[in-house]
């Protein structure tokens, strides 16, 4: 649930926890309103700017003097008897906590609020005390995004971005481990980037890592970067859970095995069908595959060990030319490139379906009834068919939901819509019918809904 001005309220273990995401402008103290004297009184977490201070969160003091800044630091922390915030023994339940003077919550639901901080903000507040610094080292999930890192005036300071890369990851204690790792990374990229990425995974990818996203971007469309698989290996490969990689080249042993990985989606990676399939032979768990601009795959086969894969989409794979599943469960299908064969196997279970291609219209009406009997909502994209739409031979005896796309008025301008009337034939049980017409040169475009 979402507060007013960016407060998020969290119902965690019993306790309505409130976040402030918002920045909270922080006046002079020696300004006559009252309002100044109430805004000092509500000061933030975080290490503050001199003078003016701006940050995050809300901590109550009972005066101006506790709120005063010294050198960058909220002195009141070192001035106070007791610290606002500290490490505080087990409780009657065994249970950790760190107790604050203005709240008193387990340990664990400050992790999870620390957790829901973005990164550069986390490292600031760690600058405030030895509970918040302890936090930070016990941190879990680590996004390194230019926007998470560095201020937007540094975006593009590449040198500072990876330095504090490095600083981080090098200083974070090995024995807490991610359980997320996010890096996307900028270029230009050379040998002596990669061995220190390589050093990088090294240190983040451990026996506790579950999720693990890596993305190159650069201008250019060579893909150099071997991603090291021998960090995958082992009990590393067992607890990963989600796998995201772009722009890399992927050789995976013939014994790697992620036992409980689900979800694996490659953009522009460089592995070849025979690889791939290796590799999904060994991830039992696997439930979704996304596969964008690999154009190494010529044949993409999911094998039958798959039982809990339902969902799989292929995106602009330029060499692929067949799609062979013998998965039995999989319920969800989006295919977007050339017009390929589908050897769809136990398709009993395939319920949405998404085409887009040219001549995809034709195609749909006169192969998928045979492929897909039992497809409830499909979903095409076309931007060019050489015939009206043929009458069908095989009913869609359970399509509910159809949506049509068409792009480009210089080659639909004389086409018979009033053609597509087959699919309603071909449709008995058809409940909404989407036809969205398109020009792409004015960008405007015509929607047809009906309600059958």
């Amino acid at each position: 649930m979402e507060g007013t001005y960016g407060s998020h309220f969290y119902h965690i273990n019993g306790h309505l926890v409130i976040l402030c995401r918002h920045k909270l402008p922080i006046r002079d103290a020696d300004e006559e309103d009252d309002d100044a004297r109430d805004l000092v009184g509500n000061k933030v977490i975080c290490r503050p700017v001199t003078e003016r201070s701006k940050g995050y969160g809300s901590i109550k003091f009972t005066s101006e003097t506790e709120a005063a800044v010294d050198d960058g630091s909220i002195t009141s922390l070192a001035k106070k008897e007791t610290p606002p915030c500290q490490q505080d023994g087990d409780d009657s339940q065994g249970s950790k906590r760190i107790r604050c003077s203005w709240i008193d919550l387990p340990e664990e639901i400050w992790h999870h609020i620390h957790s829901l901080v973005p990164m550069r903000e986390a490292a600031q507040a760690a600058c405030v005390s030895h509970a918040f610094l302890h936090l930070w080292r016990c941190r879990t999930n680590l996004t390194f995004t230019k926007e998470t890192i560095c201020s937007k005036q540094k975006w593009f300071d590449v040198g500072e971005f990876n330095n504090s890369i490095n600083h981080i990851l090098v200083n974070h204690p090995t024995s807490v481990g991610a359980k997320t790792l996010i890096l996307k990374l900028h270029g230009p990229y050379d040998d002596n980037y990669y061995n220190c990425l390589d050093c990088w995974l090294k240190i983040a990818v451990t026996p506790k890592i579950e999720e693990l996203t890596l993305v190159l971007r650069q201008w250019t469309e060579e893909i150099k970067y071997n991603f090291p698989c021998s960090l995958l290996s082992g009990v590393s490969g067992n607890t990963l859970r989600y796998l995201r990689l772009d722009r890399c080249v992927l050789r995976p042993a013939s014994g790697l095995a992620m036992k409980s990985l689900t979800m694996l989606h490659l953009c522009k990676v460089r592995i070849t069908g025979d690889e791939l399939g290796c590799l999904l032979s060994h991830c039992f768990a696997l439930e979704q595959l996304k596969l964008r601009y690999c154009d190494d795959i010529i044949c993409l086969a999911i094998p039958c060990l798959l039982q809990r894969f339902s969902f799989l989409k292929v995106l602009k794979c330029a060499n692929l030319q067949m799609i062979e599943n013998k998965a039995p469960n999989l319920s969800s299908f989006s295919f977007s490139s050339n017009q390929i064969q589908l050897a769809l196997g136990e398709s009993l279970t395939v319920k949405t379906l998404k085409l887009r291609h040219k001549g995809a219209i034709g195609y749909a009406i006169d192969k998928l009834p045979s492929y897909v009997p039992n497809l409830e909502t499909l979903t095409i994209h076309t931007f060019s068919e050489t015939v009206n739409v043929p009458i069908a031979c095989i009913k869609f005896l359970h399509l509910k939901f159809l949506t049509i796309y068409t792009c480009g008025w210089d080659i639909f301008h004389e086409y018979d819509y009033l053609s597509l009337v087959s699919f309603l034939d071909a449709s008995p049980s058809l409940v909404t019918f989407d036809l969205h017409v398109s020009h792409c040169s004015s960008c405007k475009n015509y929607l047809i809904n009906s309600y059958v």
